[in-house]
C-alpha cells in the first residue's frame, strides 16, 4: 500500500474522537453526567468521524491510483470515479453499500452528522430552574438521540472497517 496524505487525516481524525469519548466516558464513571457536555460531545464525535469516512474514501482513491482521489466526495463517486478507469475494487464496492444500506452503521452516522446542520425552531420561552426565562429550541425532522455509546460503537465499527481495508490494499 503506498503512503498517502489521506492515511495520516483519518489516523488523526479516529485518535481525535477516541479523546473525545475517553473524556466523557471518564466523567460519567465518576457519576457527574452534564447531559448538555455528554451531547456536545457525541456530536463533536460525529463530525471528526465524518471526516474520518470522508478521507478514508479518498485514501481508497489514492491507493487504487484514482487520477484525482480530490474529486471522490461521496462513496458512490469513489466507485463512479474507479469504473470510469476500469477498477472496481471490493474496498469502494464495500463502502458503497454500507452508505447506500439505509440500515447500516455509516447511514446513521452520515444522517447524524447531516442533521448537525439542521437549524433548531424556537418555540415559546419556558423557566429554567433558577427561574430564568429560557427560549426552547427543537429541532425539525427526525432529532437525533445524541448518545455516548453510540458514537463509541461507530468509533470501533470504523476503525475495524478502515484495519480491514488497509489490510485488504496491502495485498493490492
Amino acid at each position: 500500500m503506498a503512503l498517502s496524505i489521506y492515511l495520516s487525516a483519518v489516523n488523526q481524525k479516529l485518535l481525535f474522537t477516541k479523546r473525545l469519548l475517553a473524556t466523557e466516558l471518564k466523567v460519567s464513571l465518576t457519576g457527574h453526567q452534564d447531559i448538555h457536555q455528554a451531547t456536545a460531545i457525541a456530536q463533536s464525535a460525529t463530525l471528526q468521524l465524518e471526516r474520518a469516512w470522508y478521507w478514508h474514501l479518498q485514501d481508497v482513491a489514492c491507493n487504487y491510483k484514482l487520477q484525482d482521489p480530490e474529486a471522490v466526495d461521496c462513496a458512490s463517486s469513489l466507485v463512479a470515479l474507479l469504473a470510469d478507469e476500469g477498477k472496481s475494487p471490493g474496498e469502494a464496492i464495500e463502502l458503497n453499500n454500507l452508505a447506500s444500506d439505509e440500515n447500516s452503521w455509516v447511514s446513521a452516522l452520515l444522517y447524524a452528522h447531516d442533521h448537525l446542520y439542521v437549524r433548531p425552531i424556537a418555540r415559546k420561552a419556558e423557566m429554567d430552574a433558577e427561574r430564568l426565562p429560557m427560549v426552547a429550541v427543537d429541532i425539525g425532522g427526525d432529532s437525533i438521540d445524541w448518545d455516548i455509546e453510540q458514537a463509541l460503537d461507530w468509533l470501533n465499527q470504523m476503525e475495524e472497517l478502515i484495519e480491514r481495508q488497509r489490510d485488504m490494499m496491502i495485498e493490492f
